[in-house]
């Protein structure tokens, strides 16, 4: 190629696209030049994409030669598509399949002169076309009249997809000012979509950053606004937000799904291969509203012996591995429990019809059976059978604690509990039962709420036998070396956490400071907040999937003495289910937090007692045994207040969507 001149204006290429730059000099190792971001550089020559011919004035300053080829560059923009290169591209398609710039340059201009400033806009429109040519070594691709009209077809659904974007931009505006009446217009409903389906995934959407410059245009750019509008219209229900509406959206069962639901319940039942104990008086303990009924108890006298039956619904007999209920399952990792709803690992018709313990239903069961030495209730044996049971009664808690008062057999059964937690407790276990406030959300009755302590009777007795069935499974998975998921709690417990008093009434608050996390790993270790050597979750398959793939594991030991899972697979799967897991306690924190705002709100509750529980960098916080609910102290000023001390707190600043609520002293 030709050399530069001193104060040439050249382009060359940066990032593909061309830039533009004044010589400085020449050298072997390439041109020196001052850029249009009034910096230095030396460029290849093999970069060099155009001597333009245009001497820019030496006495320029950098400031004023920064101008000047900003000045270029806006120029050439405004007037690139003024240059026909339709016509250029017409005269090639048919004869060539590149055309280098010089080869455009005769055909554009054929005989007739032009000026240095039509080569360059020439070359300009030429290298920036996305059209009809494409940049290539050493020249340009000429494309096709196929690839053209594709690209036309683009451009006009781009254009009209813009137009219609600006027209739902409008009509937002229009309804966040009154002009427009709140309800949702059939035209936009696609933008409402997308914008929903931001609300529930976010950046995992991929079509977030779509959906962040929609809601960026319309001004709503809190996730909270958003909401609100799509309440506002009508497109959600009031008590809608994304937490809730990511559950619902991503726990729909597949049509695959329903179908193998449907052949199941059709199917013939067939438990010949099982052990029949529908002898047996069987009971299952549960609350009221409970439908997904996954565990029951037996309880029998032998002579010096008692023996202790825990039955858990045979889900794996019923649910195949890899099966598209299985696969739904895996993804969704466990049921959900919101005030409002329960939304179930697997189709709720399915859990009610063949996997929930039912009262005076046969059912495949995975059962416990653990004999006790009657005098001191020393475990003697146990194992685990296949069986196929029918559960004599479904019992809330309270008709099961009468039961116990009343019956020989039952106080013998609360005996043996309380042994088991006695033992539990010599082997260091810390054993803490924090009450629940529990919603009931109606649309006739509204919001109403109680208190669950878990502490009666038959909460204790249901509690003890499903620890034991799960330790017991530790122990056999250990023994038989069966690769499993092992729940471990190493941490020692601080001897201070046994001095609490449950009867302090900030005792749920100081308690859980000194709560262990738990943790999975595949060899067996002491879980120490539970008091056991071994550890193994197994007794809810209705409601845990990792339940249900220990149940595969155990079984499939027990019918063939082989495994179901490898250690490898667990892994995977446990990864997968733990990340699933934390989202749904999240979401479960999340809507527990607003249907209580919401409660305050209905309720028009002005003010409540609180207790000082603690100092925190942002002030004191209280704890509000009426909710369970601890918060920072607002509006204190410079007060100081002694720690466990009873104040009266106004409650203010209440906003259910944002989950805040604010409380401070009378």
């Amino acid at each position: 190629m030709n050399l530069p001149s001193i104060n040439e204006l050249i382009a060359y290429r940066k990032r593909r696209e061309p830039a533009l730059g004044i010589v400085l000099s020449v050298n072997p190792e390439g041109f020196s030049i001052f850029s249009e971001d009034g910096k230095r550089y030396i460029v290849e020559p093999k970069k060099v994409v155009l001597l333009t011919g245009i001497v820019i004035s030496e006495a320029l300053t950098d400031s004023e030669k920064k101008l000047e080829m900003r000045k270029w560059r806006r120029d050439l923009e405004e007037k690139k598509d003024s240059v026909d290169l339709k016509t250029l591209w017409q005269c090639v398609v048919q004869e060539q399949d590149t055309v280098s710039f010089e080869e455009a340059l005769d055909i554009y201009f054929g005989s007739e002169k032009f000026s240095l400033e039509q080569r360059f806009l020439l070359f300009w429109a030429v290298d920036k076309n996305a059209v009809y040519l494409t940049r290539t070594d050493g020249g340009y691709l000429v494309r096709s009249l196929e690839d053209v009209s594709k690209t036309f077809r683009g451009i006009k659904l781009r254009k009209e997809r813009d137009q219609k974007t600006q027209a739902a931009v409008e009509w937002v505006h229009s309804v966040l000012s009154g002009k427009t009446p709140s309800v949702v217009d059939e035209d936009y409903r696609e933008f409402l979509e997308l914008v929903e389906r931001y609300l529930i995934d976010l950046d995992g959407y991929e079509r977030a950053k779509e959906a962040k410059t929609f809601l960026y245009e319309v001004g709503l750019r809190e996730i909270e606004s958003a909401v609100e509008f799509l309440i506002k219209i009508g497109f959600w229900r009031e008590n809608d937000d994304p937490e809730s509406k990511k559950i619902a959206f991503h726990f729909k069962n597949s049509k695959r799904a329903i179908e193998e639901m449907e052949d199941i319940l059709n199917a013939r039942e067939d438990y010949t291969s099982f052990v029949d104990r529908t002898d047996l008086q069987i009971f299952s303990v549960d609350a009221e509203t409970t439908y997904d009924i996954d565990d029951a108890i037996s309880f029998e006298t032998q002579g010096d012996r008692i023996t202790l039956g825990v039955h858990i619904s045979n889900v794996s007999h019923v649910v195949s591995k890899a099966s598209f209920l299985d696969q739904g399952a895996f993804e969704r990792a466990e049921t959900v429990y919101f005030p409002e709803k329960q939304v179930d690992l697997f189709p709720s018709e399915l859990v009610r019809r063949k996997l929930s313990l039912g009262s005076g239903e046969s059912r495949p069961a995975l059962s416990l059976f653990a004999s006790f030495n009657k005098e001191d209730f020393t475990l003697a044996d146990y194992r685990f059978e296949a069986t196929v049971i029918n559960v004599s009664k479904n019992l809330t808690y309270a008709e099961a604690t009468e039961m116990f008062h009343q019956t020989q057999w039952g106080k013998s059964l609360v005996d043996l509990a309380y042994s088991l937690r006695s033992g539990r407790v010599e082997k260091g276990a810390f054993i803490v039962q924090l009450p629940e406030l529990k919603f009931k959300v109606t649309d006739q009755d509204g919001i109403s709420i109680s208190k669950d302590y878990m502490d009666s009777l038959a909460h204790n007795v249901v509690s003890e036998c499903m620890i034991l069935m799960n330790s017991l499974a530790g122990n056999f998975f250990d023994k038989n070396k069966i690769s499993a998921l092992f729940r471990s709690q190493t941490q020692d417990i601080d001897p201070e956490s046994r001095e609490l008093s449950s009867e302090d009434v900030l005792f749920p608050v100081k308690v859980v400071k000194y709560l262990k996390p738990s943790f999975v790993s595949f060899a067996p270790e002491i879980h120490k907040s539970l008091g056991v050597a071994s550890y193994v979750q197994i007794t809810s398959p209705i409601r845990r999937y990792t339940d249900l793939v220990m149940q595969r594991q155990l079984m499939l030991w027990l019918e063939e003495q082989r495994i179901c899972y490898s250690e490898n697979e667990l892994e995977d799967m446990n990864t997968r289910v733990s990340l699933a897991t934390r989202e749904i306690k999240n979401a479960q924190r999340s809507r527990h937090r607003y249907w209580l705002i919401r409660y305050i709100l209905e309720k028009d509750i002005k003010g409540v007692v609180g207790y000082v529980s603690s100092k925190g960098y942002k002030g004191f916080n209280v704890y509000i045994p009426e909710f369970f609910l601890e918060l920072v102290l607002s509006n204190a000023g410079s007060r100081v207040f002694e720690i466990g001390s009873k104040i009266s707190l106004s409650v203010f600043g209440a906003d259910p969507l944002r989950k805040r609520m604010r409380v401070s002293p009378m």
